[in-house]
């Protein structure tokens, strides 16, 4: 594992707070969750964010309002392409739920605040927890950002195979490894800014063509019996993993406060992006499956554009395209915490190359075998939730709670932390075993809501 005082430059660059943050921008993922590419690399998550490094001479910090969307375009991301369909799953469960969910997260990014007057997610990790809980932080952003590649890679070969009915799925995911293969051998990339604004169009194009197309195809939204009931276990537990793959402000609300002219209005700002975010997932979820229960909604929402339809291909076409030009915002970081692990540092060029082949290849065979968006993006939020649900209350256990110097309200602290990491470890263990049951059986016919 990387030593701690060598984690946040990894994670978070070297550089000013500000400098990075200018332009936060969608994937994974996530979460990714995670912040930016700087100089060095640093990990995002399933949700891609950039920084073009020259904003710092231009403004004095980040307003009010830039960084709540900066808050609110590092959690919009390809989780939302199925968030109709995870919606459906919960049944009359998910709007309530993802309110829930929504409350969660921010309350467990204002701890992190609470922990703190400056600094880094992995800072305040390492004051709490010391090495063991940093290399459990890194290990958990490893695995997730390397679930986001493997996701957009996914979502990449399911729209070449709509397009390609006569190729077989497998042969579309290998195209998209060797479409990516000259790209992840470059070791820096221009522009990445602008890559970033596109994917985020691309998602607001691609969600507003599927909606035209459902108004057109099916009249007015309705409201489906399903989301009227009460769901089962396993489709609960997609729902749970999908809203929680759609969320992510843990690991960048600190650099967010140190880049803006007002820290004390962080808070305030985690707010306001929390609302907004969670209006935002209300619209797509409910609206996605309001406009297509009739015909069964995909998991993938772009799919029930029907291929029939004039604009299908072009949709399918440009969000492949965008799906794979943004496997590179997520492995970039992902090689510059997996290279000191697995290489030297005199390493040479030809090792650093075979090195990187290795994890495409990885992410490649990942992507041909498993068909599930869905649940792959919902196994993924499960795996979010130990450093979004579970760690921060963890760590404001240890540095804040068990330091109340009033008695009563060290108690309530103590024991709400307490509580928080209990509820945090059951929701990310039991959805995640869950589906990963799923995955194992096929998705168990589970494609369409």
């Amino acid at each position: 594992m990387l030593p701690p005082d060598k984690l946040d430059e990894r994670l978070l660059g070297p550089s000013d707070a500000y400098d990075e943050l200018q332009t936060l921008s969608d994937p994974g993922s996530l979460l990714s969750d995670l912040s930016h590419l700087a100089q060095p690399y640093s990990p995002p998550s399933h949700r891609l964010s950039m920084s073009p490094g020259s904003a710092q001479s231009e403004a004095p910090g980040l307003s009010f309002v830039a960084a709540s969307l900066s808050l609110v375009k590092v959690s919009v991301g390809a989780g939302a392409m199925a968030l109709p369909w995870a919606t459906m799953q919960g049944g009359m469960a998910s709007a309530p739920c993802l309110v829930l969910l929504a409350l969660w997260n921010a309350y467990t990014a204002w701890l992190l605040l609470d922990c703190a007057p400056s600094g880094s997610f992995s800072d305040v990790t390492r004051l709490a927890l010391g090495r063991p809980g940093v290399a459990a932080l890194e290990s958990s952003l490893l695995v997730v950002l390397m679930g986001v590649c493997i996701s957009f890679q996914l979502q990449a070969a399911t729209l070449l195979s709509s397009m390609l009915p006569i190729v077989p799925y497998p042969c579309c995911a290998l195209l998209t490894g060797i479409a990516l293969w000259p790209l992840l051998l470059q070791r820096t990339f221009h522009g990445v800014a602008l890559l970033s604004a596109a994917a985020l169009l691309a998602l607001a194009l691609g969600l507003a063509a599927v909606a035209l197309y459902g108004i057109e195809a099916y009249g007015e939204p309705m409201l489906p019996a399903r989301l009227k009931q009460w769901p089962s276990a396993p489709a609960f537990a997609d729902f749970i993993g999908v809203a929680a793959f759609s969320f992510g402000y843990q690991v960048i609300v600190l650099p967010v406060r140190s880049a803006m002219r007002a820290p004390a209005r962080a808070p305030a700002a985690l707010a306001a992006a929390s609302i907004l975010v969670t209006l935002i997932y209300l619209a797509i979820g409910v609206g996605g499956a309001a406009l297509f229960w009739r015909a069964g909604v995909k998991q993938l929402i772009l799919l029930n554009i029907g291929p029939a339809a004039p604009v299908a291909k072009l949709v399918y076409g440009c969000s492949a395209l965008v799906s794979i030009l943004s496997v590179p915002l997520v492995f970039l970081p992902l090689v510059a915490i997996v290279k000191p692990l697995l290489l030297p540092p005199s390493a040479s060029p030809l090792s650093d190359a075979a090195a990187r082949t290795a994890l495409l290849l990885l992410s490649t065979a990942a992507a041909a075998s498993i068909r599930q968006f869905g649940l792959l993006a919902g196994f993924i939020g499960c795996l979010t939730g130990f450093y979004a649900q579970l760690l921060p209350p963890l760590v404001h256990l240890r540095l804040v709670a068990v330091r109340e110097p009033n008695r009563e309200k060290r108690i309530a602290k103590v024991g709400l932390d307490a509580l928080l990491v209990v509820a945090g470890l059951v929701a990310s263990v039991w959805p995640a075993l869950t589906i990963a049951a799923q995955l194992a059986s096929g998705g168990m016919g589970r494609a369409d809501g």
